[in-house]
């Protein structure tokens, strides 16, 4: 799949900003400077200008490397100042959401880069691996897998399974690993 540009990233926010509702004046003049950016024009709004220019490395970022910036890392040589500073930023998008206007949630909702909750799909990636895997296998992953795939979702699954027992897993998390444990079970 071909990876989008910024300028039908810009297109399709905006279409989803237009029929999202009631008209807002900072989502316009937001949109208008983001398309002098794309156009390569001189943009008056400094604030625009800078908030567009750092999704798009954020969104740059991604593409190189396959992967959104990170903000912090155990291996804290292998990160820059730069990809810190990204990652800041999108934490920061995350927690002010209230603050954005819509046509910044709707450019970061196209955004192929960007999470809203990247903890949250992380989670799902995994579930759904396990998911994967028991109906192929007719079995829950073991530890003691020769194959490593197998040992990392038996690993992460045993956290969850210890989550599960101590309460500290949300309540559609926990339907969700009752659902796998007893699809692991039929034969």
């Amino acid at each position: 799949m071909r990876a989008s540009t910024p300028a039908e990233l810009h297109a399709e926010a905006e279409r989803l900003r237009r029929a999202d509702g009631p008209v807002d004046p900072a989502g316009d003049r937001f949109a208008a400077v983001v398309t002098l950016v794309l156009d390569d024009q001189v943009a008056p709004q400094r604030r625009a200008v800078n908030w567009i220019s750092s999704l798009h490395a954020y969104e740059d970022h991604w593409r190189d490397l396959g992967r959104a910036p990170r903000e912090n890392t155990r291996a804290r040589a292998t990160l820059t100042d730069e990809e810190r500073h990204l990652g800041e930023w999108a934490r920061y998008q995350r927690r002010f959401e209230g603050g954005l206007n819509a046509y910044q949630r709707a450019r970061l909702d196209v955004s192929p880069a960007f999470e809203w909750d990247p903890l949250d799909r992380v989670w799902n990636e995994r579930f759904e691996a396990c998911e994967r895997f028991v109906t192929a296998h007719r079995t829950l992953p073991r530890l003691h897998a020769a194959d490593r795939t197998e040992f990392l979702l038996a690993r992460w699954l045993g956290r969850q399974l210890l989550r599960l027992r101590s309460g500290r897993l949300e309540k559609v998390r926990t339907h969700q690993l009752h659902r796998l444990l007893r699809e692991a079970r039929r034969d």
